[in-house]
């Protein structure tokens, strides 16, 4: 028989396990970006060994389902490095932003790559640097192209967050777990927590569309050149 009231009577515990994933997925993403930010820079710009090591890089993560990754650094990697066995949080953050930023290199190498040439070309003959021409030309114009596909990694890495619940993180899925083990009513907890994945998802989603519509990134990168 379903029963609603297992919500209210557990919205508690349940919201605790969403500050969690909240929490995980923040710094997930702020830390990926930044990695992963770096290494696409790295591809781009076909630095000879350096490019080498993020290709390297980028092949293997891509190709390891990230379960896997986040049970190798909880039990293999992060004891190993630091003697200790680490928190279930700290373990599940740092796969998540290796796992990810691997993704968003790519990401981020395409961006710069589908800049027209012509544009970079202008650029080099204003006598622009190349950290100049990547600062203030290429990246600005190359980020709103980018915004649509950074958003879709960004959801995905959030629904990933569930997966940290393998190793015993008690994030929002956990916390359902816990719960519909306790009152048998798999069904009800279930659908609160696809409604909540689905409600974080989509009010990104249509953030996503909402920055696509402000070019000002585009203008401002116009006006360095003209």
């Amino acid at each position: 028989m379903i029963d609603w009231e297992v919500i209210p009577n557990n919205f508690g515990f349940l919201m605790k396990g969403l500050a969690i994933t909240f929490q995980l997925a923040f710094l997930s993403i702020a830390g990926s970006l930044v990695l992963g930010t770096f290494l696409g820079i790295i591809r781009y710009l076909k630095l000879p060994l350096f490019s080498f090591v993020a290709v390297v890089y980028i092949e293997i993560v891509r190709s390891t389902p990230l379960v896997i990754f986040i049970c190798f650094f909880h039990f293999g990697l992060l004891p190993l490095i630091l003697g200790t066995q680490s928190s279930f949080f700290v373990s599940s953050c740092s796969a998540l932003i290796v796992f990810t930023s691997a993704y968003i290199a790519e990401i981020i190498r395409g961006g710069l790559g589908s800049i027209e040439k012509e544009v970079v070309d202008a650029a080099v003959s204003l006598g622009f640097t190349t950290n100049q021409r990547l600062k203030l030309i290429i990246l600005p114009l190359a980020v709103q192209r980018m915004v649509p596909a950074l958003v879709s990694q960004f959801i995905a890495l959030i629904k990933d967050t569930s997966l940290a619940s393998t190793i015993g993180l008690i994030e929002l899925t956990r916390a359902g777990e816990i719960v519909y083990e306790r009152t048998y009513h798999e069904f009800e907890v279930l659908v609160f927590i696809a409604f909540v994945y689905f409600v974080i998802c989509f009010s990104l989603s249509r953030l996503s569309r909402l920055l696509e519509a402000k070019p000002y990134m585009v203008s401002e990168s116009r006006e360095v050149l003209c």
